[in-house]
């Protein structure tokens, strides 16, 4: 049980209990993206038994500092801690119960191939990966589980023609479900950072475009 009231913005309330194969959050920066996902994951983890969620980013150099830091944080605002084991050389949580998140890197291709029994799993910064990686991992998770499972990807959206946007967001799928949000649907973002954003209408107009309003950016030719 939690020791702490959980602090949701309301946007992503429904998403704790969305069941979509593909949940996609897309949109500006400061919009709370990352740490809902870190929410509904370690809702997860806490409450249902024999899970494994891989969490992943294009790089490992940026595990430490981005996903595995925000993983552990939620914990911590939780109270949770108390309940985990943390091995911050191979960034992988353990619960009492023996759930475990592992944060991994995709230029690690042969580690990740080590691990076995992937229950779900979240991309962070989705644009940074090519279509086949996706494919490749869209296939990972296979055979019956004891719970929903469930691939997450969260982005801004950088270029309009990414192949997320023809694969996701343009799409009939039923099993996909996709929130576009912005730094106005944060309400616990602070006022100096969302002057930061504002300012890029006179300074940076795609940055404007893409981080703000967290619309489609403009590849440049």
């Amino acid at each position: 049980m939690l020791t702490k009231t959980v602090k949701i913005n309301k946007v992503y309330k429904p998403l704790l209990y969305n069941k979509s194969r593909h949940l996609i959050l897309y949109g500006g920066a400061g919009s709370g993206k990352s740490v809902f996902v870190a929410q509904k994951i370690c809702k997860r983890f806490l409450s249902e038994d024999n899970h494994k969620f891989l969490v992943l980013r294009n790089s490992a150099t940026s595990i430490k500092d981005s996903v595995f830091e925000e993983l552990k944080n939620t914990l911590s605002d939780w109270g949770q801690l108390y309940r985990v084991q943390i091995n911050k050389a191979e960034h992988r949580i353990t619960l009492d119960n023996g759930n475990q998140i592992i944060c991994k890197g995709l230029d690690d291709q042969e580690k990740i191939k080590s691990i076995h029994g992937i229950t779900g799993m979240w991309i962070e910064e989705a644009t940074e990966i090519k279509e086949d990686a996706f494919d490749q991992l869209n296939l990972r998770i296979r055979g019956e589980k004891d719970n929903y499972v469930q691939y997450i990807l969260s982005f801004n959206p950088v270029s309009e023609d990414h192949w997320l946007k023809r694969r996701f967001i343009e799409t009939n799928n039923q099993d996909v479900t996709f929130v576009h949000t912005t730094y106005h649907d944060n309400h616990f973002l602070d006022d100096e950072y969302k002057r930061v954003l504002e300012e890029y209408k006179e300074t940076n107009s795609l940055y404007y475009q893409v981080y703000c309003l967290g619309d489609w950016g403009v590849v440049d030719t």
